[in-house]
């Protein structure tokens, strides 16, 4: 351990030299080194640079305490919502002891000084926090390196040295976190780096760090910076360091989280600043589902530095895609320090121009144009208007491809009488190859409306940073079919693709692996979605859903349709009537009470269920499976648990396509692998139509957006497989393997992994469940392993997985493996029925008994006794995998069927954690009595338990001689008779009741 010890002493002395040095750098204060000792610091540095407000009459120590209470937060996200000031400004006001002195209005942390003014940078290592007094099992602790700007510890770095994994850092910081270490004056952290020298991240400060929620920092060539003196060099350094706190942190007010931007989008905000300095205006080509939102929010907000810039107007084409916008940018300015105005109406929007505030409004181009006609038809208005045209705006567009044609924006641009700045931001611009039609002067391109590309993150770059999924692509159309349209029409053929999509869903929608994703299935015409919104009912109605999916999802799929309806059209008293039956069906699947008066309200629901976002939508009885839509939701709709999108229309152009297949591959959870399409028509024509669209948008090449075809991923199968049938078949290699060499360990670890991924991987191909009309050389068996074999092959990796990483942490010569230590098993562990989904049954058939009150009839008696059965066979599957578990289940579940209503209020998730919970009370508390113990050090020592460790948390507490000397009276006749066999017996026994009583009942996510 001492190696280690001074390696990373060493670490630390080379990274502070990094940081120090050059000019305006921070500078090494070795004094600090407590907690009073960086509030005295703090105080110091407050007082020199408010000299003036404090009249030259030092603080005393009482208003020290009392800024130290007042500015003090409970955590980290309070604490940043105090630091966001206002006007880029950290001010405190101080009532002084002597009353004869005015009061005082601190600046704390100046932000429109970075590297310059007030700003004073230092940084402090081996900062010591004690333990706490309330807690005797608690322990001192020392923090590696912490920046602090004006005195506040704002950036946080916790370094291991490279023979341990970067992560440990991370669950290091969580460790502390979990202490509560992070409290009192180190609440005011933003953001935390870790690092073992050659992997290098950064994480917005949290009080539950997810470790997805890691950034690697990338450069301007688009390479990863892994290097801790390199990344310290691009993000540390003064004064990136400064804007990374001030100019490229967001706080999310709902989710009440510190969000720290990504590299590219501060490289676009930097482009864009850049541009309009230089009065230049210029578009941002970043990949659909990277953030565009919350680039564009900051780039607003940064704009309003720029002296020039009266307002920033964010500009939108749609009334839902406005509220949208506006919902979010409020969210991420209710802390901010500006303001975000929403207008309801154009003369409302008139009022905020001229009002003389420096804001960003949001608006849409059809609010602005109708401010034009209204000037242009009544001279008195136009009087009234006529200060908006001196008015120096910056726009900002989303969806700027679509959102401004060029004749829309050659009209802004003539209104005002100093020409606009124009930022666009697209994730498909229109180049030359899909040009607009020509007309006359009109702009062709995004390039000719905006001007040059100022910065461009594309959908290869987005997968490749983890920020998206790939797109898994499935022409199930007749390529014998004409191109007739009315072929696509008839009954025969909406028939079989209602059919096919009932089939596919099985893996498409994930319930074959144990989820259950949404999709949108998009139509030609508003008639034919009406059809197969018919057709699917029918097919429900007359039990055509597959065995396979009903036995996982009795109720699947739950469906809705939407489409825009105009009340002035003949043609729409069609459309109304179909979709009053639409809303009467809706209303009984959700127990809504939606009419036609509230179609607006009825999309904004659509639209959430599918989104997940809301708590009330998370619940399997809340969500839709499939939304039948013609063009409605194919651009600017974000629902990372939608996987699916099924096309039974013609091609789009090149834009539109990439639009449309980009609500399918967001990021949701490790079983959504893809982004799935399956299209209906002309495959020919549509193979050609993506190829065309993905090279254009995916820099230059396909080959990292497109899933491998099935040849591919099963070839990449055979061959992981191949690997491991040296221990599937001599199994007994793997008794022996525990005490192998360690290269033998992890070359099985390694070749255990790629199997596990590459099962993964060919369980999302349809081909599967078709092997049967594939020629032999393309099939493959991936359930040919005996159950009692896979379960040796888990049980030895995780072995060897533990014992590795508890080995190599001073392993000065390790073995060049490509092995992952922190790697999770994602096929393995898979079940067809999981612990999920049959709590989300259990709270479906609590919300539906509840519904139904005494209000249910014969055949759905029949219906209810049915799904009744299968969830309690589901529960005996399960008991296969977790009995502990399935016993409380089980006994919850008749409980909630002999009295649903005593549930109506309750998730059943936290009912079964409050049964485990007083088992556990049950079990320990008859241990503690057992022997004596205290019930509080036990429980701490159980939490805490690791069962590879010697050394446990909390053991030397619970098993003090004064807890023997009580057991001794209360337990006069045990055979137990000195301190050393009671303490042996004790670590016996909680390591018994741990591994047989308390850890099978955890859960296993």
């Amino acid at each position: 351990m001492a190696v280690t010890k001074v390696k990373e002493a060493q670490m630390e002395k080379t990274l502070i030299e990094q940081l120090t040095q050059g000019i305006n750098q921070w500078r090494l204060r070795e004094d600090l080194r407590t907690i009073p000792q960086l509030w005295a610091n703090f105080f110091q540095i407050l007082e020199d640079n408010n000299r003036d407000q404090l009249h030259d009459v030092p603080l005393t120590q009482n208003e020290k305490e009392t800024i130290r209470t007042q500015i003090t937060q409970p955590n980290f996200y309070q604490a940043a919502k105090f630091l966001a000031g206002a006007n880029r400004q950290v001010r405190h006001h101080l009532k002084r002891d002597d009353s004869s002195l005015p009061d005082a209005d601190l600046l704390i942390l100046d932000n429109t000084n970075i590297a310059g003014g007030t700003s004073v940078y230092e940084v402090v290592h081996q900062v010591e926090v004690n333990k706490s007094s309330l807690s005797p099992l608690d322990q001192d602790r020392r923090f590696d390196v912490t920046l602090l700007i004006n005195g506040l510890p704002l950036i946080h770095i916790e370094l291991k040295t490279p023979n341990f994994p970067f992560m440990d850092a991370f669950r290091q910081i969580q460790k502390y976190i979990d202490e509560d270490k992070f409290g009192d004056i180190y609440n005011f952290v933003e953001m935390f780096v870790v690092t073992n020298g050659t992997n290098t991240q950064y994480i917005p400060a949290g009080q539950n760090l997810r470790a997805n929620f890691l950034i690697s920092w990338i450069n301007q060539d688009k390479q990863q910076v892994n290097d801790y003196l390199d990344f310290a060099r691009d993000v540390l350094s003064i004064p990136m360091a400064h804007h990374m706190i001030a100019d490229y942190t967001v706080l999310d007010d709902n989710a009440q989280r510190i969000i720290l931007l990504r590299p590219y989008q501060i490289q676009a905000i930097r482009a864009i600043f850049q541009a309009s300095r230089e009065g230049k205006s210029g578009f941002i080509w970043h990949a659909t589902g990277s953030g565009k939102t919350l680039t564009s929010y900051k780039v607003a907000r940064n704009l309003l530095q720029i002296p020039a810039i009266d307002k920033t107007i964010f500009l939108i084409d749609r009334k839902d895609l406005d509220m949208q916008t506006v919902t979010a940018f409020q969210t991420y300015a209710n802390n901010d320090t500006i303001d975000v105005d929403e207008t309801a109406n154009s003369f409302e929007l008139a009022k905020k121009l001229g009002d003389g505030n420096r804001n960003v409004v949001v608006t849409t181009r059809q609010k602005l144009q109708t401010i034009f006609k209204r000037r242009e038809n009544s001279p008195e208005i136009a009087k009234k208007y006529e200060k908006l045209k001196d008015l120096r705006l910056a726009f900002i567009v989303d969806e700027c491809h679509r959102a401004v044609t060029p004749t829309q924006k050659r009209e802004l641009d003539r209104f005002f009488n100093r020409q606009p700045l124009w930022y666009g931001f697209t994730g498909t611009p229109i180049f030359a190859e899909n040009a607009r039609a020509e007309n006359g002067q009109d702009a062709r391109t995004t390039e000719q409306l905006y001007g040059p590309i100022l910065h461009k993150y594309t959908i290869e770059d987005a997968i490749h940073d983890k920020k998206v999924l790939g797109f898994k692509i499935d022409n199930e159309g007749n390529s014998n079919q004409t191109d007739n349209d009315d072929i696509y029409l008839t009954d025969a053929h909406m028939k079989a693709v209602v059919k096919q999509i009932l089939d596919l869903a099985y893996r498409k929608q994930g319930l074959s692996n144990g989820h259950r994703y949404s999709a949108l299935f998009s139509t030609s015409s508003i008639k034919q979605a009406q059809k197969y919104y018919h057709l699917f009912k029918e097919a429900i109605a007359n039990g055509e859903v597959p065995n396979r999916i009903q036995k996982v999802a009795p109720d699947f799929p739950r469906i809705a349709i939407t489409y825009s309806i105009s009340q002035n059209e003949d043609e729409s008293m069609v459309n109304q009537a179909e979709m009053k039956q639409s809303l009467d069906d809706y209303n009984k699947m959700f127990n809504t009470q939606l009419s036609m008066t509230d179609i607006p309200s009825y999309n904004r629901n659509v639209n959430d269920r599918l989104a997940c976002k809301n708590k009330a939508y998370q619940t399997r009885d809340q969500q839709l499976d499939i939304v039948i839509v013609v063009d409605r939701l194919l651009t600017g709709f974000d629902a990372p648990r939608l996987s699916t999108l099924y096309l039974d229309r013609p091609p789009m152009n090149a834009q539109n396509l990439i639009q449309a297949f980009s609500r399918t591959n967001r990021i949701y959870d490790d079983g959504k692998k893809w982004g799935q399409i399956v299209t209906f028509q002309y495959p020919n024509q549509y193979s050609d139509e993506i190829d065309k669209a993905l090279t254009l948008y995916a820099n230059g090449g396909t080959n990292g957006v497109l899933a491998p075809d099935w040849n591919t991923s099963r070839q990449r199968y055979v061959q992981a497989r191949k690997k491991l049938d040296k221990y599937v078949d001599n199994p007994q290699i793997l008794t022996t393997l525990i005490d192998a060499p360690k290269k033998e360990q992890k070359q099985f670890a390694e070749a255990f992994q790629k199997y596990d991924q590459a099962l993964a991987a060919i369980k999302t191909y349809d081909e599967l469940d078709k092997q049967d009309k594939l020629p032999a050389s393309a099939q493959v068996n991936v359930a040919d392993i005996p159950p009692e074999i896979e379960n040796t092959l888990e049980g030895t990796y995780q072995n060897i997985i533990d014992n590795l990483k508890a080995e190599n942490k001073n392993d000065d010569d390790p073995v060049d493996v490509d092995l992952d230590e922190d790697y999770e098993l994602e096929s393995i562990h898979i079940k067809e029925v999981d612990e999920r989904y049959i709590m989300s049954l259990i709270q479906d058939y609590i919300s539906t008994a509840n519904q139904q009150s005494q209000q249910i009839n014969v055949s759905q008696k029949s219906k209810d006794q049915s799904e009744t059965s299968q969830v309690g066979d589901y529960i005996d599957q399960y008991a296969k995998t977790n009995e502990p578990r399935a016993n409380h289940i089980r006994s919850i579940w008749q409980d909630v069927q002999l009295n649903p209503q005593k549930y109506s209020d309750q998730k059943v998730e936290d009912v079964l954690e409050n049964s485990i919970k007083q088992e556990n009370k049950k079990i320990l508390s008859q241990l503690a009595d057992d022997f004596g113990l205290d019930y509080g050090n036990l429980n701490y020592v159980v939490n805490n338990y690791q069962p590879d460790e010697i050394n446990h948390k909390g053991m030397g507490d619970l098993v003090s001689k004064k807890y023997f000397d009580r057991f001794k009276e209360t337990h006069p006749n045990s055979k137990l008779k000195n301190w050393l066999s009671w303490k042996t017996e004790v670590r016996e026994r909680v390591k018994l009741v741990y591994n047989t009583k308390i850890k099978p009942l955890e859960s296993e996510e």
